[in-house]
């Protein structure tokens, strides 16, 4: 029979567990590398940072593997044994505070062998065994604890408990398998940088002369935020690599291999809490050929969901845990939708570079300001920006006031004196409910003043104008008449609105005229 060798190489084993040499065994994963199961996790490797207490997030994750245990005759590979997986990872995690839980639980959607390799060299029996093409995985459950805080890096101690649900014959378990985590990190300026360094204890797994053992572990991670995409306002580069050395790693022999690998990649929030990661990654030859544990190349896509529950929301007094602000803006950075931009709370965390009071996150037209309900963008010099119709007038930009006040922005003098000149020239309108509504920020009563106040500001200053006084009257409704939700920072701004009602006109105006640009 042809002289045949595995090139996979090592993950780990229990050290109080000898070694018996059985290379039909099996029972090891043939990709070593674990997606992070915690919130803020780079995509291999735990962060360090604490999560505020109430942190959830969940996620779906795609992860494509080529080349995954490679058989070689000599110097020549033969071809790939276990050629492609493609796993789905559920993963989910929850902050006490002190504490921060997490899981995952992969399946193999489908993989690839090939055992040809092996029978056509005249192996077979247990060492030719088929490899279902679907499995699952091992559950992982992680913890983490912050060990210091309130200095400039953060120290926290991990525990994985890995438990034997997996299917060893598949090449998709190690079996029972505990790993303890040392994580450090520290932001420097807009960087994120996390280190880990633990031991993996876990029985050996063996398949031809290849044994997976125990080791210790290791990761390092970087992030950093982009410049905002489109509409794309918060999003981070992330990379990381992750390794293992086996105990017993001997460079001079193919019994025992490192794994190490590297991921890269991208994770953007898309709207509201959902976030999306997508990135690829490919392992590194470590003093030889790449094998077991440096895969030739994976490609990974996750649907993320997070939140985060106020202290206040569990009834009854807790000591704070300072949450986490990337870009320090005052807002935490569960409940801000740019955590990488510093924006005001009001703006639910986002800049307006504009000052049109749209978050740019929503803006179509960041660089110019525009009316809420035209979503941040101005109107075009060929549209009329008054028009007459049925029962109202039709306006193309905002009258906006002063944050809580009455007072008329020097900005709006323009559409004030377009609405002056469309009454003026249109006498046959001759009686105009001008309405001033608002978000839902502050009392019943409070908006309803501050409404009325608005309205009547208009009036005066259509007065001004040479509107006659009888033609007008004001009304405030302050937030009783929406006109879109309150929930996020452009529907209050949309809320935030001063409309014209026609309540007495002539049948036809005299002129013919219906509108003013």
């Amino acid at each position: 029979m042809r002289s045949v060798s595995l090139l996979a190489v090592a993950a780990l084993a229990a050290p109080w567990l000898a070694l018996s040499d059985d290379p039909a065994r099996r029972d090891f994963d043939a990709d070593p590398s674990r997606p992070s199961a915690l919130a803020n996790g780079a995509f291999a490797v735990e962060t360090a940072a604490p999560a505020e207490r109430g942190a959830a997030h969940a996620e779906l994750l795609l992860d494509y593997t080529h080349g995954l245990l490679s058989l070689k005759s000599g110097d020549r590979r033969l071809g790939y044994l276990l050629s492609d997986r493609l796993a789905l990872h559920a993963l989910g995690s929850f902050s006490l505070g002190p504490v921060e839980l997490g899981t995952d639980v992969p399946f193999a959607l489908v993989q690839w062998s090939n055992l040809s390799l092996l029978t056509s060299g005249g192996a077979g029996g247990d060492l030719a065994a088929p490899i279902a093409s679907t499995a699952l995985g091992d559950i992982r459950l992680v913890g983490k604890s912050p060990l210091l805080r309130g200095t400039p890096l953060d120290v926290a101690a991990a525990l994985e408990l890995r438990l034997p649900t997996g299917d060893g014959q598949a090449f998709f378990s190690d079996g029972l398998a505990v790993q303890p985590q040392l994580l450090v990190g520290r932001t420097v300026g807009p960087v994120r940088l996390d280190a880990s360094l633990g031991y993996l204890f876990r029985k050996s797994g063996q398949f031809l002369q290849l044994v997976a053992q125990d080791g210790f572990t290791y990761g390092l991670a970087a992030s950093i935020p982009l410049p905002k995409l489109g509409r794309i306002a918060s999003w981070r580069a992330i990379a990381d690599l992750a390794g293992q050395l086996p105990r017993g790693l001997d460079l001079g022999s193919a019994r025992h291999r490192a794994p190490l690998s590297v991921r890269a990649g991208v994770r953007a929030r898309v709207w509201r809490s959902l976030a999306v990661d997508f990135g690829a990654g490919t392992g590194l030859a470590w003093f030889g050929d790449a094998g077991y544990g440096r895969e030739s190349f994976r490609l990974f896509a996750g649907l993320r969901w997070e939140r985060v529950v106020p202290a206040a929301a569990h009834g009854h007094e807790v000591t704070p845990v300072p949450e986490a602000d990337r870009d320090r803006d005052g807002v935490p950075d569960g409940q801000d939708r740019c955590p990488d931009q510093p924006g005001p709370a009001e703006l639910e965390g986002c800049p307006d570079r504009d000052g049109d009071e749209v978050p740019d996150i929503d803006d179509k037209c960041p660089d110019q300001p525009g009316p809420a309900k035209r979503d941040g963008c101005p109107p075009s010099p060929e549209e009329p920006v008054v028009e007459i119709e049925t029962s109202r007038l039709s306006l193309k930009d905002a009258i906006t006031f002063d944050t809580g006040r009455d007072t008329i922005r020097p900005e709006s003098s323009h559409i004030i004196g377009e609405i002056a000149q469309v009454l003026n020239a249109h006498p046959e309108l001759k009686r105009i409910r001008v309405e001033g509504h608002t978000d839902n920020v502050g009392s019943r009563a409070y908006n309803r003043d501050l409404s009325q106040r608005r309205a009547r500001a208009v009036v005066r200053a259509l007065e001004q104008r040479g509107v006659a006084a009888g033609r007008l009257e004001a009304k405030g409704y302050g937030f009783e008449r929406p006109v879109a939700p309150n929930a996020t920072a452009l529907g209050r701004a949309k809320n935030r609105r001063v409309e014209f009602t026609i309540l007495d006109q002539n049948d036809a105006p005299p002129n013919g005229k219906a509108s003013q640009k």
